[in-house]
Order: C-alpha cells, then structure tokens, then sequence
C-alpha cells in the first residue's frame, strides 16, 4: 500500500519495494505488479502538475529524478561487486548476462516514466545540462558507474580466452561474439567520435574492445614470427605469416564488427609487411625467375593484395610482366633452326609455342594471382609488344600478322591434300588450333596485313576445293571477326581514333567478304548438282563456281588468255553459260579459265606401271586440256602425233608464253616428250608413275603472284 502523503519518504520507499518486482524478474509486460508501479508513479505526477505553486511541481519532479537515479546506481554497483570476484567464461557469461537484464530494465524504466521524460525533463535539459533524459541517464549510469571500472578485468579474460583459442584449444566462441555485440551496442554520450561516418557512436567498442583486441593480435603473430624476420629465413617467414593472417582473418570475420576489419588488415600489414617489402619483392623476383615454386608466389601475392595502395601490387606486377617477357621472346623458337618441313611446320611451331606461352601465364594470373584483371590486362599489352618487336620479327622472319594467316591457312586446308605434320586429328582439333592463331591475331599491330593474307589463301582453298570444311570456315570468320573488334577500343558512344575505326571497318568488311564468297561456293555447287541432274548426258561431273565481282577482286582483276577447249568441254561449258544468263541476264557473264581445272582419266598404250590397265587420273587446268587433247583425240589426228609449239598455238589459239610454260609442265612430268628426231613434241607412250593421282593444275595465275609480292614487300617494309 501507497502512504496516502506522496511527499513523504515512505511513499518513495514503497515506489522502490514496487519496482523491485518488476526489475528483478526483468518483466515489460503489464502485470499486475508492473501495473501497480506505473499507477504510483502516474498518481505522484499528477498531484505534481496540479498542485500550487509551480515551484512545488519542479521539487516534485527533481525529487522522483534524483531518488530514480539512486535506485538505479545502486543497482548497477551490486552488479560491478558481483563480477569483481568472476573471472573467465563465467565472468563473460555474467557480464553479458547483466547487459541483456539492463536492456530490459531500461526499457521498463523508460516505460513507467515516460511522462516524467515528457512533462519535466524535456524542458528541464534545455535550462540545465546536468539534467538528461531518464533514457540516456541509465546508460550513462552503467558506463561510468560499472562499465568503464569493468571493462579492463573483461577484456583481459577475452582475450586470454581467445589466445586459448589461437593455442588449439575448444573455447565457447559465442561468449566473444556476445561480447563483441553487447560492446557495440552500448553507445554512450561523451566518447570521441571516429572519423569515418559509418563509426560515429561507436566510441566505447573501438576504444574498449577493437584496439586491445587488435593489439593482442598484433602481439601473437610477433611472438610466432620474430626469429623468422631474417633475410635467410624469408620464404619460411612469408609462409608462416601467410598461414597466421588467414587464421585471424578467419577470427576476425567471427570476434569483430565488420567495419573494424580494415583497420585489423592495415595494422597487421604496416607491423609485418611493410618493414619486409624489400625481401619480399627480392624473394619474388627469385620465384619468378626459378619458376618451381608457384605455391609461393600465391602466397607473396596474397599478402601484397592486403595492401589497399595499388602502387605495392604494381611493383609485384611488374615483375611478373618483365618475366613473362623475358620469357616469350628469348624461348620462341627461330625460322633459321626449322629445317624439317619448311615454313609450315616452322609457323606451326612459333604460333603453338605463342599461344601456349600467353595461355601458361594467364592460367598462372587465374590460379595463382585470382584471376587479377590487371595482371590480364597488363600481360595482354606485354605479350603483344613482345611479339612486335624487331628481335622478334628476326625470329619469325615475318609479322605476327602474317604468321597468323600463314598457321590459318595451314589449319584449315584439307589434311588430304597437304603436306605438313599437323597430325591426323585436326578435324578434331581444328578450332583449337583457330584459337592459338588468334591469340598471335590479336597481339598483331598490323592487322590490314593479316586480312589482306588471309583472303589470298582463302580465294585459293575455296577455288581449289582444298578447305577441310566451310563450315570450319564461317567459324574461322567469326573467330577472326570477334578478335579483331576486341582490339577495338571503344569510348562511351564514340568511336575512338581514326586508326581504330578504319581497323573496325576493314574487320566488318574483310568478314562480309569471306561470307560472300563462302556462299558462292556453296551456291555453285548447288547449280552444279543440278545441272548435272538435267543435262545427264553429257557424260561429265561439273563444279560450276559463279563468283560475284564485288567480292572475288583479285579474281576479277586478271585477264584470262584465250584458249580452244575441246569441243566436248567447250559445248558443256556454253550451254551452262546460256543457262545462267537465261536467268540472271542483268548480270555479265565471263569465264576464268586461270582458275579453273578439270580430272582427266587417260591410259598410256605401251605404259607397263602398276596403274597401266586402269589408267592414270590427271588433274590439269584448261591450257593443258587443249594441248593434251592434240594428242589423244582420235578425230583430229591419226597415229602417233608429233607437233612443234607453233603447231599447238595455232590448233588451239594459245599465246605463245603459256603455251610454253604448260609445255614444259607436261614434259617434266613426262606425259609429254620431244620427238626422237627432236622435230616436234609427242605423248609419252610409255609414261610410268608411283602414283595415280597428279595433280598439274598449278592455280596460282599471274594475279596472285603479283598480290604475293606486294604483300611481301608490305610485310619487310613493317618489320624494318
């Protein structure tokens, strides 16, 4: 019962036997005795307001404030009296414990007296600052009246707990996590203040719990490494160090607020890594140039990248760059050591050996250094300085650029019909290979070059019918396509230099091109088919290629020499032409006959080879059809045929100069022979081979030999 006289003391005692229930069973709710406390309190504030003068209210209200604050003090010593005598996990268990109760009570308090905070104490902390609201009163109350005379003796078995920890030992982690968070949440006014924002009010944890934890940490790993800080010592002392910074990082992640991981990194890093830089970068350099020991530039690494000052990493970068270098231009292998296989096999081995360089060291940069893009992008810009250098040229004998083409062309010829030792599996391993030329591709600085290269080689693998696949070859466009825009560079919306749009359009237009004539190829086969099924009879198997002027440039540009065809092959050939211009006739219609060829199956009469009775397969162009038809058709000449070389330009209308140079093709391969009599020129009756499939077509006219030419004119004048 409530004495009947609210300004006598045993009202304020009977408000403290009241409160005593609540408080010491830590209840919010609105019991019966939670209801009977927050009921005195109300009855004493009201009689406060209406009771006259007004100086009476004010001593009515000082009165309650200064009895609440006493009541509380007391309390919060007998916790401190309690804890004094605890030490260890029951000292953290009991502080933490009473942290959680006082949460609870100022809550209550706050509740009970809440309309004391709004009728007296707002307006009594404007007029004086010794007054604050009830709420910051209680935890200013156990900050100065239990935590800062606690937290010493706390943080001291915290410590030794987690140093039990760091020993091996099985600690209840909870206690410090608990701990951790009960020291963030007390934030009390009058700590300084941190400087970054996102520390303000947290003066009382970093102060109190984050400095001595971090200096603890500190004192640990010195004790573990300090007769390790040697010069001979240092790949063990990087080792360990490396070993001890995960395990407290890992504590750390666990023990401490998030923000007060950076300022545990940077005291870690400036005590222990920045007085040993210098026998770090020498231990680096020691790796790198042994490389046995990637285990070890792993570690170097990650404990460089702690640093939050790029210019630490920079340097280890370096490093790593001028090795790479080093070793991309010293080991790659030199046009003057290939003697077996010749160009082929020497552009096979300096693209593989390229490629496989930069490909070793950016899977280094992606299992050792994190898949770092600087060092990608810093490795890419030394990779292609290296290859472009005049010591490199030297080696190569040509241009990346070229050297690129060169291995294109190499991979996508038809295994059949070539004569490296690529091996028999490139079907299989063809885009792979695409891949390591295009790694060369993009390191080029002269990448005009390579398009002009690569078209020359193409025109003759789609002309010859020697491309393993146009399928592969539409991959090979886009491969080369997405290469050369990735050496783009771009800027925003804009484009960036004019040397890097011309190098965008030449890319776009070089890929449009090799499209178009693909799709020639495709096109004339198709008509091919089907004019074979129409005009059966002819007893031929034609391939008609119909290329667009536009596309086919080079092609275009040559003037084909008149020739007399045989007139079995010349009637097929016109009737295809009328057929075509029946249905194109807005298109001009004009036959190649530099780049076209033909099989021919001919049997030698007196021939005793293997291949005697079955005959031998010729493949030959139209020049050579005409000349050798002089000799076989039976219904121009009759018997053994003997002719001069006038004799065979005036039957078949053939300039004199090719005329000659496919005679002397015919004769060297011994299909054709001179006279006894040295009178004339006739068939080799007796012709003999090994094999049964020549090829004497020789498609190379005129043209390509000139575009050859100036490319490598272009190609010596960029490497001087």
């Amino acid at each position: 019962m409530f004495p009947d006289d609210i300004n006598s003391t045993e009202y304020l005692e009977a408000l403290q036997n009241a409160l005593d229930g609540p408080i010491v069973r830590h209840e919010i709710m609105s019991t019966p005795e939670y209801m009977k406390v927050y009921s005195a309190v109300k009855h004493y504030q009201d009689y406060a307001c209406v009771e006259p003068p007004a100086m009476t209210t004010m001593c009515c209200n000082r009165r309650l404030y200064n009895w609440l604050i006493s009541y509380m003090t007391k309390n919060i010593r007998d916790i401190k009296d309690k804890a004094l005598v605890l030490s260890g996990p029951a000292l953290l268990d009991f502080y933490i414990t009473q942290w959680e109760y006082f949460q609870t009570t100022h809550m209550l308090i706050g509740r009970l007296f809440f309309s004391v905070d709004q009728q007296w104490i707002e307006r009594q902390c404007k007029q004086d600052p010794n007054y604050t609201c009830i709420s910051s009163t209680l935890i200013q109350l156990w900050y100065f009246y239990l935590f800062r005379r606690l937290t010493t003796h706390v943080m001291s078995n915290a410590i030794s707990l987690v140093d039990a920890e760091r020993s091996g030992r099985a600690i209840d982690s909870t206690l410090i996590t608990r701990l951790y968070k009960a020291y963030v949440e007390l934030k009390p006014e009058g700590i300084a203040k941190c400087n970054a924002e996102f520390r303000e009010r947290l003066g009382a944890y970093i102060c109190y719990y984050e400095n001595p934890y971090i200096n603890a940490a500190v004192s640990y790993i010195d004790t573990k490494t300090h007769s390790l800080r040697t010069p001979e010592h240092m790949r063990e002392y990087i080792q360990v160090l490396s070993e001890l910074f995960i395990q407290e990082d890992e504590r750390s992640e666990r023990y401490l607020r998030s923000n007060s991981l950076a300022p545990m990194r940077n005291k870690l890093n400036e005590r222990f890594l920045r007085s040993e830089i210098g026998c770090i970068y020498q231990m680096a350099d020691l790796m790198f140039a042994t490389g046995n020991d990637n285990n070890g530039l792993c570690t170097i690494y990650a404990l460089l990248s702690r640093f939050d000052n790029s210019n630490v990493l920079q340097q280890f970068l370096d490093k790593f760059v001028a090795q790479a270098k080093k070793t991309i231009t010293q080991n790659c292998p030199e046009i003057q050591a290939s003697t077996d296989g010749g160009k082929a096999v020497f552009a096979k081995a300096a693209v593989i050996y390229l490629s496989d360089t930069l490909n070793a060291h950016l899977d280094m940069i992606a299992t050792l250094f994190c898949n770092n893009s600087s060092f990608t992008k810093e490795l890419r810009h030394v990779f292609a300085a290296a290859v472009n250098t005049d010591e490199m040229h030297s080696r190569l004998g040509v241009t990346p650029a070229r050297l690129a083409a060169e291995f294109c062309n190499i991979v996508l010829k038809n295994s059949k019909t070539r004569s490296d030792d690529l091996g028999s599996d490139l079907t299989q391993t063809a885009e792979l290979m695409l891949h390591k030329a295009m790694d060369v591709l993009h390191a080029s600085h002269d990448k005009g070059l390579f398009f002009k290269f690569y078209q020359l080689h193409l025109t003759r693998r789609l002309l010859d019918n020697t491309s393993m696949s146009l399928d592969l070859e539409k991959t090979a466009i886009a491969m080369i396509y997405k290469t050369v825009m990735m050496s783009v560079k771009r800027h925003g919306n804009k484009k960036g230099s004019d040397l890097e749009y011309t190098l965008e359009c030449a890319a776009s237009q070089n890929s449009s091109e090799a499209k178009q004539m693909i799709t020639d190829i495709i096109v004339g086969a198709e008509n091919s088919r089907n004019y074979t099924d129409q005009v059966s009879q002819t007893g031929f198997d034609v391939d008609f290629k119909v290329l667009h002027g536009k596309t086919w440039t080079s092609v275009n540009s040559n003037q084909d020499a008149k020739v007399v065809l045989p007139s079995q092959l010349l009637k097929v050939c016109d009737d295809y032409a009328k057929r075509y211009s029946a249905q194109h006739s807005s298109r001009q219609f004009n036959w190649l006959w530099a780049y076209s060829k033909a099989t021919v199956q001919l049997k030698f009469p007196k021939s005793k080879g293997r291949y005697a009775q079955i005959g031998y397969t010729l493949v030959l162009n139209p020049y050579q059809v005409s000349i050798l038809n002089l000799f076989t058709d039976p219904s121009l000449y009759d018997g053994d045929v003997v002719l001069t070389p006038q004799q065979i330009c005036a039957n078949i209308d053939i300039d004199a100069n090719i005329a000659a140079s496919e005679l002397v093709t015919l004769t060297n391969a011994h299909i054709l022979q001179y006279a006894p009599d040295k009178t004339g020129i006739c068939i080799n009756q007796t012709f003999d081979s090994k094999q049964r499939y020549i090829d004497l077509s020789r498609i190379k006219p005129a043209q390509h030999k000139k575009e050859e030419a100036t490319l490598d004119n272009r190609d010596s004048k960029f490497r001087k």
